[in-house]
């Protein structure tokens, strides 16, 4: 009798030990049906990485044994606009199949998304070495860039 009562917590722990790892591997939501030592799935994912860059050298008088130098009213506009927008995902749309081996990788319906805007203005810069009475008129400068993704 005393050997049955010592036997019984063995089994109870054995099939502990076997149906935990069974009830975790079902655990997650999704996950791709891989069978293997190692598995990876990247699925569905959406990297935006959108960029603007806008920067003016706008009004610079540079007057080196001069005299006389006069600069009029310089407006710069500089303006960069990026911008990345993707969908929502559909719940349960998960890519990848099947896979059965040692190591198995599933990377499928990613999006990446790297719109680059990119505005620069060099205007209204006058330089005057050895120079006099030099006079710049009005500038006006503008510079646009705009950069967008849609998936």
């Amino acid at each position: 009798m005393q050997l049955a009562h010592s036997t019984r917590p063995r089994l109870v722990a054995a099939l502990v030990a076997v149906m935990l790892p069974l009830c975790v591997a079902a655990a997650p939501a999704s996950a791709q049906p891989q069978s293997g030592l190692v598995n990876v799935a990247v699925v569905n994912n959406t990297i935006q990485v959108p960029v603007g860059v806008a920067a003016n050298v706008c009004g610079v008088q540079a007057a080196v044994l001069a005299q006389g130098v006069q600069q009029g009213p310089v407006n710069c506009t500089a303006l960069a606009n990026a911008q990345a927008v993707a969908p929502p995902r559909q719940p349960g749309a998960a890519g990848g199949g099947r896979q059965n081996g040692l190591i198995n990788i599933i990377v499928a319906n990613n999006t990446v998304q790297i719109p680059v805007g990119v505005a620069a203005n060099v205007c209204g810069v006058q330089a005057a070495v050895l120079a006099q009475f030099v006079n710049q008129a009005a500038v006006a400068c503008t510079a646009q860039s705009n950069a967008g993704a849609t998936a």
